[in-house]
């Protein structure tokens, strides 16, 4: 309707009027492109504060998550050197061989741990990572998530120690094990339990004899110890890390 009444106006040569009507098509295409940024900008933000409510959720499951790993491989360090201890010097735990078998089997059990990254690969794969508008905080959380690559290897180990002892195990005592000894109430959730013998005294001593047989196994298995401890160090010092950052998302997640 603008356009006909311009072109009219043209037609009488009506300048005061097509003035008026240069004006407000002039207005209205400007106020057309700020409402639309606007509205682009309000659709950010609002993408931006529900990226930040998934990092913040990704962070303590984190922190949840190394905090039963913490337990759990604490658990395990504490099984692998009163195994290194009877193979170095005899002593059985608490006096039983049926004790000291356990002690090498669960020094096995691995739980791994990988971080929760989903929210932060969707964000860098749909080049949203500009939404979070603190750059000291975004480039914090990229060099975070870059930096965990290289330590993924210390959390996510396979032990070739566990392949020696279970392979050097009976097949009656694993079944036991698994049966009594280890809880698995949910995938990421393991517990080791103290748990009756399911064979003799002299069978048990038989087993340890076996194990320490093999020359890979002692080797192996301070190695394992080893990294349990490294890998127990990385997560007590990367929980104040996520704490921090906590505080740091929640302060941007408010308006």
């Amino acid at each position: 309707m603008i356009f006909r009444r311009l072109a009219q106006n043209l037609k009488e040569q009506n300048w005061t009027a097509i003035w008026i009507e240069f004006v407000l098509l002039v207005a209205g295409v400007f106020l057309g492109i700020q409402v639309a940024n606007w509205n682009a900008q309000r659709a950010d933000n609002a993408r931006a504060q529900a990226y930040l409510v998934r990092i913040q959720r990704d962070f303590n499951t984190d922190l949840q998550t190394i905090q039963r790993r913490e337990d759990y491989w604490g658990k395990v360090a504490t099984y692998g050197k009163q195994a290194i201890r009877y193979a170095e010097t005899g002593e059985l735990v608490d006096g039983s061989a049926w004790k000291t078998v356990l002690a090498f089997y669960q020094a096995s059990q691995v739980l791994q741990w990988y971080r929760a990254d989903a929210t932060y690969q969707d964000m860098r794969s749909g080049g949203d990572l500009g939404l979070i508008r603190d750059e000291t905080l975004r480039d914090d959380i990229s060099r975070h998530y870059a930096g965990a690559s290289s330590a993924a290897y210390l959390y996510a180990l396979l032990p070739e120690y566990r392949k020696i002892v279970r392979g050097l195990t009976p097949q009656a005592v694993t079944d036991h094990i698994w049966t009594a000894c280890v809880q698995t109430p949910k995938p990421d959730h393991q517990y080791l339990l103290n748990c009756d013998s399911p064979i003799s005294e002299a069978e048990a001593q038989a087993v340890l004899d076996g194990y320490l047989r093999d020359p890979r196994l002692l080797p192996e298995l301070r190695f394992w110890v080893a990294n349990q401890g490294v890998a127990l160090v990385g997560i007590r010092n990367y929980k104040p890390i996520l704490h921090n950052f906590l505080v740091r998302v929640e302060a941007e997640t408010k308006p």
